[in-house]
């Protein structure tokens, strides 16, 4: 494999990357060339390189190559032919540039790649002095997967056409060829409907909560709005203009209409929409009534109208069907159509709309839950609870696409799907035929926005693990090197710099224990990446820009905490926080003192691990164990386990601390593992060296929605009691 040496640092790598002698430099006389059918593709990339270069970049139609030009031409010659319509040759000779594809898509990426090749100063907006050359090279590429999609969830927090335009510039500067736009939810209503005006006139505002909060509990969409209420919707006309621009740069827009869940701001706008005997908040449209199936044969028109995707997603997941066992409508559709159960009630509801849009020459895409009671005939799988709902579609003889949570869910924390884990993620299951694999379509990134209340939020939750997922679909499994991405990701971090991106700056990462229970401790930082510098202080106060920059390992001593950040060279941009601490805890003795641990119980809405010290709990009490037991109900709850650690004898100790949701393990007050933030069960540890003694300990833990889950076990050379005041 190439090294960064030899060749830029493309992201997606390019499937064949041979160097050659020399470089090619863009100039104020060098043009443009393209085939009739090419001519958008090398006006985008005129317009890319104009306000950097200042050049003017004329483009003209032609088949030929000539000097000092640029050429995107389309090829029927066997060699591209073979490299599909998304592949394409690129040959970069010091006087001039040849790209070749069988299609404009190819192209399209071809120009990417030279986007790449060139100093990242082009991206930026403004005129740069610089000298423009771009290495020579010959390139043979092409993707492995036809689905490279990313996801974003508009109804729990609005964004404007102008930052979905942006996000879609991204994921195309990365050679993502699908964008998931998830419209419709419980959050509120995003597309504007002739037909049913209300959907946004009430349906797009909400109340509560307002942005920078989320509640399921609290949605609330008043029937006369006031001025204060939070949301949006987009035009017909925006969303057109959207798709369009998305075209313009190969990415397909996928829209989402949720049903037959999560669908509280249509039943709220259209009563009629509801079971009988309603429910309160009702966010399921009632199988029984055709009403419903009007009413949505309506809305679909309206979005294939707008959307000319061959794929529809139609949501499908997580549906209360208890309004459903309680509906007389629904229980009168179950006996009409001989459905033994609710699962079968849904999966009528699905081979419906599935008819519907294969009518109209669509086909039907849903989340995992479309598999219960039984799948549609032509319904294709997207697989989020793991990746065996995309199994089961396969052996069914139908398509998937992978978003399994592990690794494309990237509202979860960093710390529960790190950029790594997102890179080394293959969406074919092992096991699979060459013919199973087909299959598989692809796979995509998926970002929930509850808590994501702005597009700079939503940028540094992206960012860099789009980047990973990009390679990852677009390489054989076999060619992938995380450690050579990483180091081309080390250097494309410039590029998402000039592009304005607030991506995750990796935090700095201690090469000896974090947290040392000892006189004193040595400080010692792994390399932060290129172009990068670690800054740390010792006096309590946050690192900023002007703290001191991190050289070389040194000695603290007990009382010290560090802390530290990772910053971009010359940029107040930085990581979060990472903290290594060396402690003398009070001295505790083991007398009074039982096995077992005591726990505050409490009931509310958090993302994070709230500060239980300022909220009052529901119930306390003494248990023998760490775990969800001692709930009083299924979600929305938090524990506060408290007690002692017996340390038998000087060492190092690994601390496991796994849960779903958010946990945080603090010992004598310093925070030993933070594995905080939503998400599914995930277990996190870290390395403590501790002296003989007995500790004190606080496990904070809550569970928002879904399953729950708490643990904690300790590996050492001796055996560590938990103890709890008797």
């Amino acid at each position: 494999m190439l090294s960064i040496l030899a060749s830029p640092a493309i992201i997606p790598r390019p499937l064949d990357y041979s160097p050659k002698p020399g470089a090619f430099r863009l100039s104020w006389n060098t043009t443009i060339i393209a085939s009739a059918e090419a001519l958008d593709e090398a006006r985008f990339l005129a317009r890319s390189l104009r306000p950097a270069t200042g050049f003017p970049l004329p483009v003209r139609g032609g088949n030929a190559e000539a000097p000092n030009s640029i050429a995107l031409l389309l090829d029927t010659s066997p060699e591209v032919v073979a490299l599909g319509r998304e592949g394409y040759v690129l040959a970069v000779a010091p006087d001039r540039i040849v790209a070749r594809a069988t299609a404009p898509a190819g192209l399209f990426y071809a120009v990417q790649t030279l986007r790449q090749m060139l100093p990242h100063q082009s991206l930026l907006p403004t005129k740069q002095t610089h000298d423009w050359l771009i290495p020579c090279a010959r390139i043979a590429d092409k993707p492995r997967f036809a689905w490279r999609g990313m996801h974003l969830d508009v109804s729990r927090h609005f964004f404007p056409p102008e930052f979905i335009k942006r996000f879609i510039d991204l994921i195309a500067f990365h050679k993502f060829n699908v964008f998931h736009w998830h419209l419709i939810d419980d959050g509120g209503w995003r597309m504007e409907s002739l037909r049913y005006p209300l959907l946004t006139e009430r349906g797009a505002w909400r109340s509560a909560p307002k942005r920078g909060e989320w509640s399921q509990a609290a949605l609330n969409f008043p029937e006369t709005r006031s001025g204060g209420e939070y949301g949006g919707y987009y035009t017909r006309a925006q969303i057109r203009e959207i798709v369009a621009y998305a075209a313009q740069r190969h990415v397909t827009v996928v829209p989402e209409i949720e049903l037959p869940g999560h669908t509280l701001p249509s039943i709220v706008c259209y009563p009629n929409l509801a079971c009988d005997p309603p429910g309160e908040n009702q966010n399921v449209y009632c199988a029984g009534s055709e009403e419903t199936f009007e009413f949505l044969e309506n809305v679909l028109d309206e979005t294939l109208d707008l959307f000319p995707s061959e794929f529809i997603h139609i949501g499908g997941d997580e549906v209360y069907k208890g309004w459903w066992s309680n509906c007389s409508r629904c229980k009168r559709r179950m006996d009409e159509e001989r459905l033994q159960n609710v699962d079968e009630l849904q999966s009528y509801f699905i081979r419906r709309i599935d008819a519907l849009l294969t009518a109209r020459g669509r086909k039907l895409i849903g989340w995992d839950e479309i598999l219960e009671g039984g799948l549609a005939r032509n319904a294709t799988v997207m697989s989020w609870r793991g990746i065996e709902g995309g199994i089961e579609a396969v052996r069914q003889g139908r398509d998937a696409v992978m978003c399994p949570t592990s690794h494309c869910y990237f509202d979860y924390s960093y710390g529960t799907t790190p950029t790594e884990e997102v890179y080394l993620f293959d969406p074919v299951p092992p096991d699979f035929t060459s013919s199973e694999a087909t299959r598989i379509l692809g796979a995509q990134g998926n970002l929930w926005t509850e808590w994501m209340p702005d597009e700079e939020r939503v940028l540094y939750m992206a960012f860099p693990r789009a980047t990973a997922l990009a390679e990852a679909l677009w390489l054989p499994q076999e060619q992938k090197n995380l450690q050579e991405f990483l180091e081309r990701l080390d250097l494309h971090y410039a590029r998402l710099d000039a592009l304005g991106v607030t991506y995750r700056i990796p935090a700095p990462q201690p090469a000896t224990a974090p947290l040392v229970f000892d006189s004193e401790a040595t400080v010692k930082f792994q390399p932060p990446p290129h172009g990068m510098l670690i800054r740390y202080t010792t006096d309590g106060s946050a690192p900023t820009a002007a703290s001191t920059p991190y050289e070389r390992p040194f000695r603290i001593h007990a009382g010290t905490v560090v802390r530290a950040a990772t910053f971009r060279n010359g940029g107040s941009h930085s990581s979060d926080e990472t903290r290594i601490a060396c402690l003398l805890p009070d001295a505790h003795a083991a007398t009074g003192l039982v096995p077992g641990v005591a726990y505050r119980l409490y009931h509310g809405s958090w993302s994070r691990v709230p500060d239980f010290d300022t909220l009052v709990p529901v119930e306390t009490g003494a248990t023998d164990r760490v775990g969800t037991h001692v709930k009083q109900r299924e979600e929305q709850y938090g524990i506060r386990f408290s007690g002692y650690l017996d340390v038998p004898a000087d060492g190092e100790y690994e601390f496991y601390l796994g849960s779903d949701d958010g946990s945080v393990l603090r010992i004598a007050g310093a925070t030993v593992v933070d594995n905080d933030g939503l998400h599914g069960f995930v277990e996190r540890s870290a390395s403590v060296y501790m002296k003989r003694g007995v500790y004190p300990f606080v496990l904070d833990y809550f569970e928002q929605g879904g399953a729950d889950s708490v643990s904690l076990r300790i590996e050492g050379d001796a055996e560590v009691l938990v103890l709890r005041e008797g």
